[in-house]
């Protein structure tokens, strides 16, 4: 008797049982997040699906890999995406490109560390450049709309040559520049990461600058449209909560992190220790934030990028970084 009480018990408690799960699932919220294929930011989405962060905020991630950081902010302009992340130059650029931009910078995501081993250097495979003053007539490999025109500018600016004496090469993605590199195609690329380790290992090709040296640097932003952000401020504010707690575990388990992504990408561990070496992705919008805007958007329209006069802050909502971190925004 006790038995078949027990079982009438199961059969009614089972039901129940099963459907938390179910309902769990059928209640989060599916956010399309863009990030760049193999680039630090992009180990985010992995980690915190792989611990199950996003859940524990109500979210379920959908991630689609770009090849640059301005793909993923015109994914977010057509709408194909709920957040992007690209560089200062490209999002002043995209934004002064348009008329009336619906972009919105919502966070300062990151930042790639110059100095750090595997930082962004540019590359040459010609003995005769030993110097940014000797590219003059040279060639030079870059994926446009990136933050790569940024520095070529100003490492044409330090070598003090004519800017139409060099070549450019518009390219697609790094691979196509180290083959081009590989084939003396061309003479110089930017490389970063895993490009840059790359890079080192072909004979004859060796760094000549970095950021420090050219006084060159950059911010990494996420970006969204000021009508997802209006419209879903508390969903927007777990998202930062969840990306938030993920990056501390980045930063705290390093190893483990880059087991994690191996196993989902099967990027060799060291590769993606490399990568964390190179970038602090801490999120936050404080003064120096809206500052390195500001220092890129004159310099932009001063040397011709940007047609259009506009103050970044009339670009910025940080209304759900702000609910979730009150402390760590802080702009005039």
């Amino acid at each position: 008797m006790k038995y078949f009480r027990f079982l009438m018990l199961l059969f009614a408690i089972l039901p129940v049982m099963l459907a938390v799960p179910a309902n769990g699932a059928e209640n989060l919220v599916t956010v399309k997040l863009g990030v760049m294929a193999g680039e630090a930011a992009s180990y985010i989405p992995i980690v915190g699906d792989e611990l199950g962060i996003y859940e524990k905020y109500g979210i379920k991630i959908s991630v689609q890999e770009f090849s640059t950081g301005i793909n993923t902010v015109d994914a977010v302009i057509l709408g194909q995406l709920d957040f992007g992340g690209g560089a200062d130059f490209a999002l002043l650029n995209r934004i002064g490109g348009s008329e009336k931009s619906e972009l919105r910078i919502c966070a300062k995501s990151g930042v790639s560390l110059p100095g750090t081993p595997y930082s962004w250097k540019f590359y040459v495979n010609d003995d005769t450049v030993q110097s940014p003053a000797e590219l003059s007539g040279k060639s030079i490999a870059l994926r446009k709309g990136t933050i790569e025109e940024y520095w070529t500018a100003k490492l044409i600016e330090y070598g003090g040559i004519d800017p139409d004496s060099v070549k450019i090469l518009p390219i697609g993605s790094p691979l196509e520049g180290v083959a081009a590199i590989k084939a003396k195609q061309i003479t110089g690329m930017w490389g970063g990461g895993q490009t840059s380790v790359t890079l080192s290992e072909i004979e004859g090709v060796r760094a000549i600058a970095d950021l420090v040296l050219i006084k060159a640097k950059s911010a990494n932003y996420t970006v969204s449209t000021s009508a997802y952000l209006s419209e879903n401020r508390k969903l927007v504010a777990n998202y930062f909560r969840a990306a938030n707690e993920i990056v501390e575990f980045i930063q705290n388990e390093p190893r483990k992190t880059a087991e994690i992504v191996s196993k989902r990408t099967n990027a060799p561990v060291a590769q993606v220790e490399v990568n964390l070496q190179r970038n602090d992705l801490s999120i936050d919008f404080t003064q120096s934030a809206i500052d390195e805007l500001d220092v890129m958007n004159e310099w932009a329209r001063g040397a011709g990028f940007i047609r259009k006069v506009f103050d970044a802050r009339d670009y910025v909502n940080v209304d759900a970084l702000k609910e979730a971190f009150p402390d760590r925004v802080n702009y005039k």
